[in-house]
């Protein structure tokens, strides 16, 4: 009995052990992970610091889930013994299901998580089995309790300013020495003494004051100024294609790291600038912040490691050390650029300083900063630039990124490339999107139904976003653009900034039916927001519904219409006429010149019974000379006249 229950203990141990391997993949709106679990596996999915956790009793295999994914929306995943920590960033919530093949599927999406989402929950460790009871024949042991879920690694979390160095440094080499130490104490084989060598000050920082032109004073010809008089940041100080190695990452950063701490436990301010940098060349951003801010270090020196960190992560900027800079004939022109969304008013910045210092980065730090600044120059409508930025970018690039993909579409205007990258689903996927409709949108192109459905997906992804509201405007217009008029009309209630274009869309592409559902306003309604030409085009197409009344609700009102544009008189007039209001329409066509008019003023003198040959008696006003005071007086008189000699054809 006692080796049937062995056996039986050792074949559940071993399914217990068993590798499960995670799988991903990127979709339009969400990135989702899968594990296929043995059957009757219990898990559990809930709420932990950084993010989200995965209580389950496999063993799982991570190895393989970047190769599939981007970390925009799963920046950190890691997995220890029964469980699996999932650090999400963004704006995002995680939801879980499993199949009836027992695969447990987690789905990573934008925006808030649904109302009473069980999956919001502090994670509870799964409770642990109940012993079997004492007169049990051979009780089993009982499993050890499952640990306190621990965070995952957050590679953007910085240490506080007091910790100690030992949170730097490797804690069980630490300990291990410590432990060989007292033991040698004990034994009288080692000393120990109670006095440790003085830490050196730190060396003043040099002050450089200069007002104005002290005499004998001439500035350095190989150190540029900004047009403030500030020092351009020297280029050795920003060639992060410089501070790189040959020698494999992994052992670099390893040997940096453990010289950054003499044998007193003293900072080594030579071993932790090199370490700052190699971590920069790599693109390291964040932990580049992160060792600068463990160290106490030159504050002009961490200023510009940390701005440097922060363009290589995306993140806005929190000092102005590189304000100004960008107007230097130096490579942290470059820099400058990329820190400013942008430009600066009044500042003239070195186009060209920039591009050299970028043709001259490696291939891996042209491919993480090339869309970036390619998106600075685009938005400084400098096409030229933007383009030499893609040529650096492909130049060397044995397999095009997403990122380089994207860039070289918007520089090439190459809806097919965005097209491509929008099918795939990487990600780049929704920015291709948004892309390729408002391309086609803002060319008055109607989009594909595929694309508007897919902006809807992406609508729902993007909710709470940053980019929320540009999607909503791109999806309303989309549905107006293939004639879905209901739809759009719906979805601008969300999305106001679509309005004014939603209504320039009915009156050009819109049928009669749709017209008279929207364009119909009640009386006394607010004058919709949109464009003179489309409330132009709005009224005349009523108008020739013979809907005057609604077609003037698109004009100007009440006294504003005198002085409204002529374009807006006459189409007032227009829509008077088919109302028999002829004395409407003769004061909003006065003095106004044209085939249009005239026919109109003729139509309205016929309406009130004068011949159309005696219009005759309105003689054109002559030119006045003088100022403006007397024409002001020469204006009043014309019109008086005009209406006297109206009058008197009214009455005859």
């Amino acid at each position: 009995m006692r080796g049937i229950c062995l056996a039986f203990l050792l074949m559940a141990t071993t399914a217990s052990a068993q590798t499960v391997q995670v799988r991903s993949g990127e979709h339009p709106g969400f990135t989702r992970l899968a594990m296929d679990l043995p059957a009757g596996t219990e898990w559990k999915l809930g709420r932990v610091d950084g993010g989200y956790g995965l209580v389950v009793d496999a063993a799982l295999d991570i190895s393989r889930v970047y190769r599939l994914i981007g970390r925009q929306r799963l920046a950190r995943l890691s997995a220890e013994p029964g469980q699996l920590n999932l650090g999400i960033d963004c704006a995002c919530h995680v939801t879980a299901f499993e199949t009836k093949r027992g695969t447990v599927v987690l789905d990573i999406r934008a925006g808030a998580a649904p109302a009473g989402s069980r999956f919001e929950a502090p994670l509870v460790p799964v409770a642990a089995p109940v012993p079997l009871p004492a007169d049990t024949p051979v009780p089993l042991p009982a499993p050890a309790p499952v640990p306190p879920p621990a965070p995952g690694y957050d590679w953007q979390a910085l240490p506080p300013p007091s910790a100690s160095l030992a949170d730097t440094t490797l804690d069980p080499l630490r300990e291990a020495l410590l432990r060989k130490l007292a033991d040698g104490a004990a034994r009288g084989v080692v000393d120990i003494v109670d006095r440790i060598p003085p830490r050196p000050e730190p060396a003043p920082m040099p002050e450089q004051v200069r007002i104005g032109e002290a005499p004998g004073f001439l500035p350095d010809p190989a150190q540029p100024i900004t047009p403030e008089g500030r020092a351009c940041i020297a280029n050795d100080r920003v060639a992060i294609g410089a501070w790189g190695s040959d020698i494999p990452a992994a052992e670099e950063i390893a040997r940096a790291r453990a010289a950054l701490v003499t044998e007193f436990d003293q900072p080594d301010p030579e071993a932790i600038a090199r370490a700052v940098r190699y971590y920069l060349h790599l693109g390291f951003g964040a932990e580049a912040r992160q060792l600068a801010a463990s160290f106490p270090i030159n504050p002009h020196d961490r200023a510009l490691w940390e701005a440097m960190a922060n363009i290589l992560d995306g993140r806005q900027q929190t000092s102005d050390i590189l304000a100004t800079m960008a107007s230097c004939d130096a490579d942290v022109a470059m820099w400058a650029i990329l820190a400013a969304p942008t430009p600066t008013p009044g500042e003239v910045e070195q186009t060209e300083a920039a591009l050299r210092s970028f043709s001259a980065l490696p291939v891996h730090m042209r491919q993480h900063l090339g869309p970036q600044l390619a998106e600075r120059f685009a938005a400084r409508q400098d096409a030229n630039a933007a383009l030499m930025v893609r040529e650096a970018v492909t130049r060397g690039a044995a397999v095009p990124t997403d990122d380089t993909r994207m860039m070289t579409a918007l520089a090439q205007q190459d809806d097919t490339q965005l097209r491509a990258l929008v099918a795939e689903g990487g990600t780049r996927s929704g920015e291709a999107l948004i892309a390729l409709a408002g391309r086609r949108l803002d060319a008055q192109e109607p989009l594909d139904q595929a694309t508007v459905t897919a902006l809807a997906a992406l609508r729902h992804e993007r909710r709470g976003g940053q980019e929320e509201a540009d999607v909503a405007r791109l999806h309303v217009l989309g549905l107006a653009s293939i004639g879905d008029f209901a739809a759009a009309f719906a979805g601008a209630r969300n999305a106001p900034d679509a309005t004014p274009a939603l209504w320039d869309w009915l009156a050009r592409t819109g049928g009669d039916g749709a017209l008279l559902t929207h364009a119909v306003l009640p009386e006394g309604s607010p004058l919709p927001e949109a464009a003179a030409t489309t409330r132009l085009s709005l009224a005349d197409r009523l108008t020739g519904l013979g809907l005057a009344g609604p077609a003037l609700l698109w004009l100007e009102r009440g006294d504003r219409l005198a002085v409204a544009p002529p374009e807006e008189r006459l189409a007032a007039a227009r829509a008077r006429m088919q109302q028999r209001d002829a004395r409407a329409v003769l004061p909003l066509i006065a003095r106004m010149e044209g085939e249009a008019a005239d026919r109109l003023r003729i139509a309205a003198l016929e309406q009130l019974g004068t011949p159309a040959t005696e219009t005759t008696a309105l003689p054109a006003p002559s030119p006045v000379e003088g100022g403006a005071l007397a024409r002001g007086r020469a204006m009043v008189g014309d019109a008086a006249d005009a209406r006297a000699r109206i009058e008197a054809l009214l009455a005859r």
